[in-house]
């Protein structure tokens, strides 16, 4: 098992910080979407510019799948909002 998670943690980005698991998220969301896509998969950190388009991306999927018609926020959603986290700190760091 730990030769597997070995293997996982090389297909991350050294710039994307919250692990394995939520990567695969953003490669699942990204996945219909060319440019958040190229974005996600970018062995650089992403520009300013790159991360605002991703944070964009990102609002919008949280907008249309991530509450419930009562406007709670769903485990999808969560996992979104965790995203934007990520790309809000790189747009602004510091």
């Amino acid at each position: 098992m730990a030769a597997r998670m070995s293997e996982q943690n090389r297909t991350v980005p050294d710039w994307f910080h919250s692990g394995p698991k939520l990567y695969r998220s953003l490669l699942d969301l990204a996945e219909w979407h060319p440019e958040a896509t190229e974005i996600a998969t970018s062995p650089t950190v992403p520009s300013d510019f790159a991360a605002e388009t991703m944070l964009d991306f990102l609002s919008d999927e949280l907008m249309r799948t991530g509450f419930t018609d009562d406007w709670a926020v769903t485990a999808h959603g969560q996992e979104i909002e965790d995203l934007i986290d990520v790309f809000n700190k790189i747009a602004q760091p510091g």
